[in-house]
């Protein structure tokens, strides 16, 4: 069955309870959609934080909604802002950190939990 999350005015996500991420403080994830081959997630960086510095063996793709970024990839690193999306290949080396005084938002898109994840 089909469901539709709508983002409130505060910032929440409507029946979707945020949770932190990976240990990582100023970092908090919100679980939009979790389908049978993909989930779609929104995640919020504090400004000044950044989420881990890890890899998977997924591939996901990413989609800054608001704030500004840098994004290391591997050995590179890119500054982003709204609108611009990143791929991270299987395996590749990657994080994400909140530029300037507000928060990082982003989407993310990567298999479901348990596939990979």
């Amino acid at each position: 069955m089909g469901a539709v999350r709508r983002r409130q005015p505060d910032g929440s996500w409507q029946g979707v309870q945020p949770r932190d991420y990976a240990a990582v403080p100023g970092v908090v994830r919100h679980e939009l959609i979790g389908a049978p081959h993909y989930r779609v997630r929104y995640f919020e960086v504090a400004p000044g934080g950044r989420t881990a510095l890890e890899r998977h063996a997924h591939d996901h793709g990413v989609v800054i909604q608001s704030g500004r970024a840098r994004v290391t990839l591997g050995v590179e690193r890119h500054e982003l802002g709204p609108g611009d999306v990143v791929y991270v290949g299987p395996d590749e080396l990657h994080c994400f950190e909140a530029l300037g005084d507000e928060p990082l938002g982003f989407i993310c898109v990567a298999p479901p939990a348990g596939r990979g994840a």
